[in-house]
């Protein structure tokens, strides 16, 4: 008698939707996920333009409007280290229409900062599209010429090797604090407001060292205005007199930028996996290929999970590292 009920009772819903010209929510919600996309789509880059991730967030932006037939635009909302651009990002509906450039930055803030919202379940993860090696470089003063020796100055000197970073709690700064660790060594750390500044200043013998990415660095060093030390990956045809740090002796060092794309949590997996598809599709192309060779960064193209694992394992590891080198937020 009850299941009699309940069935009569659905049918008057399904009656009475029906007659007024409605749709269920479950039908809505498939109609925009067969209709999608149907409208603008933007890409929030939390960071200022004509950074690395800046650069990439306009071409992925520029191949998607081809490939989804809608315009994809990019809104740069810089500041506190890219936390602003991605609260604003997941604050956005899930919907698809909202997607936001991550950065190491974005592992970084998580692990040292009080944010305004959760790093890993308030983001839909869609894939980690790229990333680039840091290399660690140091200015012609230095009386030493390759990793190993340096290490064995900066026991006999500790704390006081300078090197610089783009800021407190950076990508570069909480890598050299983790290289510096896993090499048994202390150095002394300058904060600047920026990697140009650091960068001129190690060229200049202000400081002696920094890590950096490789797109920005080759140059330097191939002009002999540097020296490059080690690199964080293998080696790289435009510096092949450059080794890893596995070659180096700290095989341990693992620490990269990357740039991955996700949304607001909720996107629905639909999209989701139709957005994973189609900027795998853009990283096997010839021309994106060749980009990213140029800039000296690697295709990823991850699944969501992988993303979101990445994610979990950069926070906790910069977690650690702060806890070791008692660094305080600015």
């Amino acid at each position: 008698m009850a299941s009699t009920r309940r069935r009569f009772i659905a049918s008057l819903g399904a009656i009475s939707l029906g007659g007024l010209g409605l749709q269920s929510p479950t039908v809505l919600a498939q109609g925009a996920i067969s209709d999608y996309p149907n409208r603008p789509i933007k890409i929030i880059v939390p960071l200022a333009a004509g950074g690395g991730g800046d650069r990439t967030a306009r071409r992925i932006a520029m191949m998607l409007t081809d490939r989804l037939g809608v315009p994809v635009v990019v809104e740069n909302r810089p500041g506190a280290g890219g936390s602003i651009g991605t609260h604003a990002a997941i604050k956005a509906p899930a919907d698809g229409y909202t997607l936001v450039m991550l950065s190491s930055s974005h592992t970084c803030n998580a692990a040292l900062r009080e944010l305004p919202f959760d790093s890993i379940n308030d983001i839909e993860p869609i894939t980690l599209f790229k990333r680039e090696s840091l290399i660690l470089i140091g200015n012609h003063d230095l009386p030493v010429k390759n990793f190993g020796d340096l290490v064995q100055w900066a026991k006999r000197e500790p704390g006081k090797i300078s090197y610089g970073s783009s800021g407190v709690g950076g990508i570069t700064h909480l890598s050299m604090e983790h290289l510096a660790d896993l090499a048994g060594i202390k150095l002394n750390h300058i904060a600047y407001k920026g990697t140009g500044a650091a960068l001129q200043d190690t060229i200049g013998g202000t400081i002696k060292l920094m890590l950096s990415s490789v797109a920005i660095v080759v140059p330097v060093v191939q002009e002999n205005r540097a020296i490059g030390l080690a690199i964080a990956d293998d080696r790289i045809p435009a510096l092949p007199d450059v080794p890893n740090f596995k070659e180096a002796g700290v095989p341990d060092f693992k620490s990269d930028l990357w740039h991955a794309v996700a949304g607001p949590k909720g996107i629905p997996a639909e999209i989701v996996a139709r957005l994973n598809t189609e900027l795998k599709a853009i990283l096997a192309l010839p021309q994106m290929k060749a980009d990213l060779a140029q800039e000296g960064s690697q295709p990823v193209g991850s699944s969501p999970q992988q993303l979101l694992e990445a994610i979990r394992h950069d926070i906790a590891q910069w977690k650690e590292t702060i806890r070791k080198a008692n660094i305080k937020a600015s």
